[in-house]
């Protein structure tokens, strides 16, 4: 019985030790056939000269004259849109529509849509948007603002309260990176013009902003008639007091307050601070516009982004070499098929 469990245990060690032993030999033969790819790959440009040297030149020369003669240079520049009622969504396909216009021909569709001329539409090579922050950073955001919620009712740690809410001021959450890429820089500003005219004519937008600005019309024109209603008791209650200062009573000009007043004058004067800073507040927002607004517009550069001769020539060498070996792996299987036959 004990014979029989040795030689059980015998045969499986002899087992695991074939098992390593295949595995061994595979990632071995894997590395030598990695090894030889390589050694192929590094034999055959130099057994085939004459045509890699050939084909090299060709690339350069190539690379270079498309470059340099027909390929058309292009200027990019940048513009920041800030909205509170833009998203990624509604952006992207904007700048989807856009650009299926810019691949037209006659590109008469890009004008009619921007209102803008055929020959300034045939400038256009194509549009680009992006987020100004990173979705990342704005996931960030929202964990941090949980954070907040329950450091705010513990408040154990206050240096982790304030670096929440410091982060949760991230300017332009709300805006995007518009890049436009024109074969003449001289255009990017009567194209500035038209591509915020025609965001701003989106209708989605164009309904939101105009609710927006007559909310806050209407609750200013609310607010400067409490003012004057509290300018009025004001008057009232400065004039009720001065004539209280000239009563004299027992021998002394002190003002004695009832305690049936029904109103504090500090009180008063406080809460019209407040309408005031309020109606500065609907002010500025009509005047700077946030819920639509260029944050940055398009600047002309002189230096084009395209591609210049020598990274296009650098390219076309890639190419070039590549070809070289697809030819050299046609011939080889040519000659193997003529002696097949």
């Amino acid at each position: 019985m004990a014979e029989n469990q040795k030689q059980v245990s015998n045969s499986d060690e002899i087992d695991l030790g074939v098992l390593f032993s295949k595995i061994g030999d595979f990632f071995k033969n894997m590395g030598l056939g990695f090894l030889r790819f390589l050694a192929l790959l590094r034999r055959t440009p130099l057994e085939n000269k004459t045509l890699f040297i050939a084909l090299i030149f060709i690339g350069i020369a190539g690379g270079f004259s498309y470059s340099s003669f027909l390929k058309k240079k292009f200027y990019s520049t940048t513009m920041i849109l800030s909205s509170e009622y833009l998203n990624k969504r509604i952006v992207d396909n904007t700048i989807e529509k856009l650009n299926l216009l810019t691949d037209e021909d006659d590109k008469k569709g890009l004008a009619n849509v921007l209102h803008i001329s055929n020959e300034l539409a045939q400038n256009i090579h194509d549009f680009e948007a992006k987020p100004f922050v990173a979705e990342a950073e704005l996931i960030e955001l929202e964990v941090l603002k949980e954070q907040l919620k329950s450091f705010q009712s513990a408040n154990k740690n206050e240096k982790v309260i304030q670096q929440i809410i410091d982060r949760i001021e991230i300017e332009n959450r709300h805006a995007f990176e518009i890049t436009v890429r024109v074969y003449n820089p001289t255009v990017v500003r009567e194209l500035e013009v038209a591509l915020v005219n025609y965001l701003r004519s989106n209708d989605y937008l164009k309904k939101r902003v105009e609710i927006t600005k007559s909310n806050l019309l209407g609750r200013k024109q609310k607010l400067l008639g409490e003012s004057k209603k509290l300018d009025s008791l004001k008057s009232v209650i400065y004039a009720n007091y001065q004539n209280m200062a000239t009563q004299s009573r027992q021998g002394s000009n002190n003002v004695i307050l009832s305690d049936k007043a029904v109103t504090n004058p500090i009180e008063i004067f406080k809460e019209d601070i407040d309408l005031y800073n309020e109606i500065q507040s609907i002010d500025r927002s009509l005047y700077l516009q946030n819920d639509f607004e260029v944050v940055d517009g398009f600047t002309e550069f002189s230096k084009p982004t395209s591609d210049g001769p020598i990274r296009t020539s650098g390219y076309a060498i890639l190419i070039a070499i590549g070809l070289g070996y697809l030819l050299v792996a046609l011939f080889s299987f040519n000659k193997y098929l003529s002696k097949l036959a």
